[in-house]
């Protein structure tokens, strides 16, 4: 057999929409009048609800980052489409149609998403009136706004083989685990130097902090390395530890999670007896046994795992060691570890979202039986974080372990894999903390009187 013809192409050529050469200016005038009216009404949008006052509502918040995706999803491919239009050579090159497929995707899936949460909105503005303020606070919609670009981005660059985007790629991560480690890492010494911050709710919060912390640092170095290097190699028993790391700090956040809506719970719809409910002891209990029972889950699935025998590829479609790809690799019968790994999640999954749905359920019930406007406010504030970071961590669980098998692929396990491990652990500190009057206060006299932050511990 002759050698394949393996040569990469330097530039590729966009026939456009039609071919006729008659056709070719009479064209270019109508998508240059399209493209006109789209920046000019999309601009007008942008400047308008950013300068009026009046329009600084949640729904134009929205409008404002819709018109922002249109505007930048018709100048990624307008100006190249109006050339071409007026040239005889109707080339790209290989970067650049890369770019440009990267930004189109970037776009509109971002548009999917905020499409999305503008109908959710419109729901509560209109099911919900009198808590609309409180559900849609501006927190929420940086949060329902940015999670769409941040997926987009992803879903747009990720885990290409591209030498050219390594470096890159390398950049992002290190912010995010910077950003992560500094976010959970500022978390973690806050409510345990301030005095004002030794509560039940801020001691489960700084376990939280500590398993996000954990979680991203079992993941983010071996990665950012491996944008570096060429050779991309981990060791056995290297690839068992990280996997073991990995299986108790998810196992310990699904749980504690559930363990700060079963907090809030008491906190809301037992604020006489809370301190007596969720006592010192207690919350030591629950923190001991989520950290307890994540270690046992990891010896037992990553002991499963490691059972099979690997004698094939050694190449992990994954940027960690997980179940799912190591079992892929393994050339001998996987239904028992592959058993152990289903019931394992699916059981962690259903006792840690019950206690969450239960306790939510209580939560709303009693918010819905305060009269007053200020009362439900103050007792929605209370929760409103952990909802918000309960939603975006089982939302990303939910969409990796209920697709149907025909659609599942390693490349969107991958990408759901970004957000719980990297993303969210970064997401935490910000939704915890960002409109957090108490986690501000301690802050501002961690910073101005350190020294006596510490004396008072």
């Amino acid at each position: 057999m002759g050698q394949k013809n393996t040569t990469s192409l330097p530039e590729f050529i966009l026939l456009g929409i039609t071919e006729s050469t008659e056709l070719q200016l009479p064209l270019f005038g109508v998508f240059f009048i399209i493209y006109a009216v789209t920046v000019v009404s999309n601009l007008g949008m942008i400047i308008l609800t950013k300068l009026d006052s009046n329009l600084h509502t949640p729904m134009y918040f929205f409008i404002r980052h819709l018109a922002f995706i249109d505007l930048g999803n018709s100048t990624v491919i307008c100006p190249k489409m109006l050339v071409n239009f007026v040239v005889d050579q109707k080339t790209i090159s290989f970067y650049a149609c890369a770019i440009q497929l990267s930004f189109f995707l970037m776009f509109i899936i971002s548009e999917f998403f905020i499409l999305s949460a503008m109908a959710y909105d419109r729901y509560v503005a209109i099911c919900n009136p009198l808590l609309y303020n409180m559900i849609m606070s501006q927190r929420v919609c940086h949060v329902l706004v940015g999670i769409p670009y941040l997926y987009s981005t992803f879903q747009a660059l990720l885990f290409t083989n591209r030498p050219e985007l390594q470096i890159p790629l390398f950049f992002v991560f290190l912010v995010i685990y910077i950003l992560t480690a500094a976010g959970n890492l500022g978390i973690i010494t806050l409510t345990t130097v301030d005095s004002r911050l030794q509560t039940p709710m801020y001691f489960f919060l700084r376990h939280l902090a500590v398993i996000n912390f954990g979680n991203s640092t079992v993941i983010a170095p071996k990665m950012l390395i491996n944008f570096l290097v060429t050779k991309k190699t981990t060791l056995y028993y290297e690839c068992a530890t990280q996997l073991g790391g990995f299986l108790v700090f998810i196992v310990a956040e699904i749980f504690m999670l559930a363990v700060m809506a079963y907090d809030r719970y008491v906190a809301i719809c037992n604020p006489l007896l809370y301190m007596v409910v969720v006592s010192r002891h207690v919350c030591l209990l629950l923190v001991s046994i989520t950290y307890f029972y994540g270690f046992c889950t990891a010896i037992v699935v990553s002991s499963c795992v490691f059972s099979v025998s690997y004698c094939s590829s050694n190449k992990i479609n994954h940027f960690y060691c997980d179940n799912v790809p190591l079992l892929a690799l393994s050339c001998s019968d996987t239904y028992l570890p592959e058993t152990v790994v289903f019931i394992s999640a699916a059981t962690n999954l259903f006792f840690s979202m019950s206690i969450v749905l239960v306790s939510y359920f209580n939560i709303v019930l009693s918010i819905l039986r305060i009269r007053s406007t200020e009362g439900r406010k103050k007792a929605f504030s209370t929760c409103a974080s952990h909802m918000m970071a309960v939603t975006v961590f089982y939302g990303t669980l939910l969409f990796m372990y209920l697709q149907p098998q025909t659609n599942h692929s390693l490349d969107t396990d991958k990408m759901a894999s970004v957000f719980y491990t990297l993303v969210i652990p970064m997401l935490n500190p910000m939704i915890y903390s960002l409109r957090n009057k108490d986690v501000k206060a301690a802050l501002w006299r961690f910073v101005t009187n350190p020294w006596n932050s510490f004396k008072s511990m």
